[in-house]
């Protein structure tokens, strides 16, 4: 009897880890969250702002909903925002692997998702034509290197602060072909601030002692920028 008791808690515990949310990928993300008039076949189409800052408003995190508007930061906005978010979800189309709502809303989901809205969004949107030729050449890439901050030597981001080393590398590059191809400025100079901002978050979040784990989820961002730019890159000039 005692073994049969035993084997019953054993199944609930599994069954309680099961039911855990799961990290959702770019792909699954720009498939649930795609913008209500873009193509279904349309595999660069952006996401839906509204959607994300929803996901935003129920992560939980103080940090992800700091600065979110009034619509959504107060409980009417976010039950109305929720019901749009459900009415993907069930969206077979949307959403064949079945994400929950408890998967959208964990923290390094939408911290992937916001990563993702910015890079579509800064990737679709062509680089705006010079009313005049430049009175000078383009700046070097060792300018825009200054724009990604000088990396604090006294903090270890172990893992997360190679996955960030690689997203810079391939900001720089980027970077480097501004000249020959306009259609990147947009994303280099998006790519910078945002990595930027990223490592100022990396190593305020080590100073306090934040786990390796922690880091890592917060280094996402970087490898959904590292993504955009290879992609960006492969692609032909526009």
């Amino acid at each position: 009897m005692n073994r049969l008791i035993l084997a019953a808690i054993a199944g609930l515990l599994l069954l309680a880890g099961c039911s855990g949310p799961r990290e959702l990928d770019d792909a699954q993300l720009a498939q649930l969250l795609r913008s209500e008039n873009a193509r279904p076949d349309d595999a660069g189409a952006p996401l839906d702002r509204p959607a994300v800052e929803c996901m935003r408003a129920w992560s939980g995190d103080a940090e992800l909903m700091r600065g979110l508007s009034v619509r959504y930061a107060g409980e009417d906005g976010k039950k109305a925002c929720r019901t749009q978010l459900e009415i993907r979800i069930q969206d077979e189309a949307r959403n064949p692997h079945n994400a929950r709502f408890e998967d959208l809303t964990h923290p390094a989901t939408v911290r992937r998702a916001m990563a993702l809205l910015d890079a579509r969004k800064a990737s679709s949107q062509p680089a705006a034509a010079p009313a005049m030729p430049p009175a000078r050449p383009p700046a070097a890439p060792g300018g825009f290197k200054d724009q990604l901050g000088t990396p604090d030597p006294s903090v270890d981001l172990g893992a997360a602060g190679a996955r960030l080393q690689e997203a810079e590398a391939l900001c720089l590059e980027v970077r480097g072909q501004v000249a020959a191809r306009p259609d990147l400025k947009r994303f280099a100079d998006f790519c910078g601030g945002s990595l930027r901002r990223l490592r100022t978050t990396l190593e305020q979040s080590a100073r306090r002692g934040a786990a390796p784990e922690k880091l890592a989820e917060i280094a996402t961002s970087a490898d959904n920028v590292a993504t955009t730019a290879r992609n960006l890159l492969a692609a032909p000039p526009r």
